[in-house]
């Protein structure tokens, strides 16, 4: 299973209910599930999980204030009751009486450790901007405000306030995520930095915990101590690439339960009597360096987009991949809604062969440089490099351009784009993320994680509105502006989406796998 597939696997949506609820007995309850995934965890704190292991297992060995029910929907979970002012700006939280796995009391200050933790520069928490809601909250996280000045506190055991900077109305969603879990802060220290690192070095909160971690395998137990009603399996199981190459096989022979397979195998899996489910939800664009001499003309870079042949590469699409000219996946989450619940109309680039040569030749004039010798990067651990090859083609025959293509690692590509010695890549839009606002964020001029070198003030206004605004049919309006703005700087040009695809035994039923919240919970799995 390639890379992508293991990130991208984490933002499909499947929400698979059983109905079996409000039964004393259900003798499809009390069973081991099992899964087998590509990569094994390294860490499982959930301020910082980021793999798809290491996701599935905070996901459900830890709960917050909310959590995401087989609706859809953000229900309390450690909190017992909650008020919001007037105003809509200061929020109190009341939480149950509750306890981690090995018996100490859950409070309030767990909860404002670990959200402070998530934004503290040091932390490199991949989720921090999911919590700039809170006033100060990205000052902190700058480095330009001290900790007491977050909007959030401990009123008492008890009790967390937590004041806004400015009304938002999905609040109970933001506080089911990663970076709102709590933390103990003792416990966090008696770990001496290894926090998350292993099964002792972690307190779990949700309807398992991790009963054994090996290299081969994990194993979550049910929860006595989980705050809500029991789990229905007795534990789930995770094995790291055991069944490579053979999960329809090894599903169908009951082995496992669940696998995330190729798309051009999700036929082969129906055919096997298995349950699939599929979404698209990662963009693959053309990315160029925008500090190459011969890319800041804006002619050369106008050349590139203009000539590339996308009903030829449409023809080459592996199965389930699809065409698409915009830069935000429409399935992943805007404030609880899919992306494409606002924004569905897209204009897709023709091939315009003439005038971008007309282009790239009165751009050689004017730089006395050509494109011949550079090369477009892709990645090896994806369906890429068939298209990577496809672009190139329409280079040579539309430009007389002869671009070369080189197979690198993910992390590779990432290395080269940061440090810019790339010239152009093919590389994956909004991968690893379940949010709209955070697949363009990456492209701020002065964000952290803008690898790109890629700086558009305009941008950087639209992305600025977007975030402060707080209707979000506005919002959903000013990304796509924001997208269409970066698409229309010819730096980064949208050529396809590909899919993820999970296939299952029909035996199993009431889990959840939710795109909008990257929420893969087995609290109610059955089969």
């Amino acid at each position: 299973m390639s890379y992508f597939k293991k990130i991208g696997s984490l933002i499909l949506m499947i929400i698979l209910v059983a109905n079996l609820f409000g039964c004393n007995y259900n003798p499809s309850a009390n069973k081991i599930i099992s899964m087998d995934v590509e990569k094994a965890p390294i860490n499982i704190d959930p301020q910082l999980a980021s793999s798809q292991s290491e996701l599935i297992i905070v996901r459900n060995t830890m709960t917050g204030l909310f959590r995401i029910n087989e609706n859809g929907e953000a229900k309390k979970s450690l909190c017992d009751d909650y008020k919001a002012s007037d105003d809509g700006l200061t929020y109190e939280f009341k939480i149950k009486e509750a306890k981690w796995n090995n018996g100490d009391k859950i409070t309030a200050d767990d909860f404002v450790f670990g959200i402070t933790r998530a934004l503290k520069a040091e932390t490199k928490s991949p989720y921090a901007h999911n919590l700039f809601f809170i006033k100060n909250a990205e000052d902190y996280n700058n480095g330009e405000c001290g900790e007491s000045e977050l909007g959030i506190s401990a009123l008492n055991e008890k009790t967390i306030k937590i004041v806004l900077t400015k009304p938002i109305n999905d609040i109970e969603y933001r506080l089911s995520d990663m970076p709102s879990m709590p933390c103990n802060r003792d416990f966090f220290t008696e770990c001496k930095g290894k926090y998350g690192l292993s099964k002792k070095d972690m307190l779990y909160c949700g309807p398992f915990y991790v009963n054994s971690w090996t290299d081969k395998s994990i194993k979550m137990s049910r929860n006595a101590e989980y705050v809500s009603e029991k789990a229905k399996p007795t534990a789930l199981t995770m094995t790291f690439n055991q069944t490579d190459g053979k999960k329809i096989e090894a599903i169908g022979k009951n082995v496992i339960d669940i696998a995330f397979i190729d798309s051009e195998k999700e036929t082969t899996a129906r055919d096997a009597g298995l349950n699939t489910h599929s979404v698209h939800n990662t963009v693959w664009a053309i990315i160029i360096n925008p500090n190459l001499e011969i890319m800041q003309n804006p002619l050369t870079v106008s050349a590139l987009s203009k000539s590339v042949d996308r009903i030829s590469i449409e023809k080459a699409l592996p199965a389930g991949y699809s065409m698409f000219s915009g830069l935000i996946a429409p399935e992943l989450n805007l404030c609880g809604n899919k992306y494409s619940h606002y924004i569905y109309e897209y204009h897709q680039s023709p091939l315009q062969a003439d005038e971008a040569k007309n282009e790239y030749m009165q751009a050689i004039k004017q730089t006395g440089k050509n494109l011949n010798g550079s090369t477009l990067l892709f990645v090896n651990e994806s369906k890429s490099g068939n298209m990577a090859i496809k672009i190139a083609a329409s280079w040579q025959k539309n430009l007389d351009a002869y671009i070369n293509t080189e197979e690198v690692t993910f992390n590779e590509i990432k290395n080269r784009i940061r440090s810019g010695n790339y010239s152009i890549a093919l590389y994956p839009i909004g991968y690893g993320t379940t949010d709209a606002e955070a697949a363009l964020q990456q492209f701020l001029s002065y964000d952290k994680s803008n690898i790109f070198g890629i700086e558009n003030e305009y941008f950087d206004s639209l992305m600025e509105k977007a975030q402060s605004e707080s209707n979000t049919d506005k919002k959903a309006k000013l990304l796509h502006q924001a997208e269409n703005c970066l698409i229309e700087s010819n730096y980064i040009s949208p050529v396809y989406i590909s899919p993820t695809v999970v296939a299952t035994t029909p035996k199993l039923s009431g889990f959840i796998f939710d795109l909008y919240k990257g929420n893969f919970d087995f609290l109610n799995a059955v089969k």
